[in-house]
């Protein structure tokens, strides 16, 4: 997969905000994330208020939140850089420093394009932050012709070492 980030003014490094306009990608399958929030995720449907329990602290709640998406992303296939969008749902938007250094603990110099919103309430009401995501899954590379026919090929020879010639030969003549 070829990912672009596309900068089309100057960013101040000064500033360290998870931004990033614009990410142009080739050779991917795209693969979208429903909000996650950081309850457990197999909770009970309806909600119970026992299982609301939650960090106080909008960082703790980021973390369990990126993690939760980390392993959406690897279990389709790809690795957590591979997250190009993320939306931030944010239920006091004072928390957004603390969670702007959460973002940049998990994605490094691998920044996703962002959008940040405050929200007046979530379903879980502990909840301090929701993210939902986009990522490109690289495509697998197709085996070349050569590397196929060495396969073949060993394919073959072993067939051949476990069958003695004379008994194919045999076989053929039935």
């Amino acid at each position: 997969m070829k990912r672009e980030v596309i900068l089309p003014w100057a960013l101040h490094p000064e500033h360290r905000t998870p931004y990033v306009p614009a990410i142009k990608v080739e050779g991917g399958t795209l693969l979208f994330l429903s909000g996650m929030g950081p309850h457990k995720p197999d909770h009970k449907h309806p909600h119970v208020p026992e299982e609301w329990v939650l960090p106080d602290d909008a960082a703790a709640q980021a973390r369990m939140v990126l993690d939760k998406i980390k392993r959406i992303v690897e279990t389709a296939g790809g690795q957590f850089t591979n997250v190009v969008k993320i939306t931030r749902y944010l239920k006091d938007i004072n928390d957004q420093d603390k969670i702007n250094d959460v973002i940049h603990e998990y994605f490094g110099a691998m920044l996703p394009c962002s959008t940040t919103v405050q929200v007046s309430a979530f379903v879980v009401p502990t909840m301090l932050i929701e993210i939902d995501a986009w990522a490109v899954i690289p495509d697998r590379k197709p085996a070349t012709k050569s590397s196929s026919a060495a396969a073949r090929s060993k394919i073959r020879a072993a067939s051949r070492s476990k069958v003695p010639r004379v008994a194919a030969r045999r076989n053929r003549r039935n």
